[in-house]
């Protein structure tokens, strides 16, 4: 019989697995403003600006916001347009969320194995740092890794979304996006604009996980309280405080990653 231990463990195990299906969910339900937001970093504008007044009072030109360019690409190709390349979005990132938390796991620690399991509270500041940087260490490991098994799909969802642009129809479901790609550009077809975005997502994991850290340290004494803050910095949760990074600090990252990915492709 399994002992409460791994009882314990195979129920955390489940409810991360839970937490990867509902973020897909919520990935699902606001695909509509993602497939917006890369038709505009990659500078396409097929609505023209309006006429408007800056907050001093002065005549300006504002371009519409993205319920506009929703109806815009709505009435161009039909309500389900909007979900175009969604099935290779969800697979990027099922494959991205599933593979950090395997890999994750399966990763040693490079500390002494009686820190990890102290109350924060019996830890010195140095050990709290140590603990930190073993943290940090397994987590870009995973993330990078992550990164390199889902990109091929991410690649796909944001050729998918410029082609409508140009009103292509070359990349058409995961397996046939997959063979158009290795057919026209090779195995390092799949892999454009990986380097920007591997450091972007680093750069984020690395100041929301120190920002854990320095508010756990300083800010907050209740310890029920620092299992939640903890737990926002985790992909697999409620991430709020990590997505609110992403873009304030690290977007442009992400721009230059999608950018790579349609430019010069055939």
């Amino acid at each position: 019989m399994a002992t409460n231990e791994e009882r314990s463990e195979i129920v955390e195990s489940n409810f991360e697995w839970f937490q990867i299906l509902g973020r897909l969910g919520v990935v699902a339900a606001g695909y509509p403003l993602d497939y917006v937001k890369v038709l505009i970093q990659i500078g396409h504008e097929p609505i023209a600006p309006v006429p408007c007044r800056t907050m001093f009072g002065r005549p300006a030109l504002a371009l519409p916001g993205a319920f506009t360019y929703m109806k815009h690409i709505k009435k161009v190709n039909g309500f389900w347009g909007l979900y175009t390349g969604l099935s290779p979005r969800l697979a990027s990132n099922f494959l991205n969320l599933s593979t950090y938390l395997i890999v994750e796991e399966k990763l040693p620690n490079i500390i002494d194995e009686s820190l990890l399991g102290k109350p924060e509270s019996e830890l010195t500041d140095e050990q709290k740092l140590i603990v930190h940087a073993n943290e940090l260490v397994k987590s870009s490991a995973a993330r990078v890794i992550a990164i390199i098994v889902s990109h091929p799909f991410h690649v796909i969802t944001i050729r998918t979304i410029a082609q409508f642009v140009g009103k292509e129809e070359k990349y058409i479901g995961i397996f046939g996006s997959l063979g158009e790609i290795y057919n026209t550009e090779g195995i390092l077809g799949f892999y454009r604009g990986v380097i920007p975005r591997i450091i972007g997502e680093l750069l984020t994991a690395w100041a929301a996980t120190t920002a854990s850290v320095l508010i756990n340290t300083y800010l907050i004494e209740e310890e029920s309280l620092k299992g939640y803050v903890k737990a926002s910095m985790n992909p697999c949760q409620g991430n709020i405080f990590f997505k609110y990074l992403a873009s304030a600090f690290f977007y442009p990252f992400q721009v230059v990653t999608h950018v790579m990915i349609v430019n010069n492709w055939s």
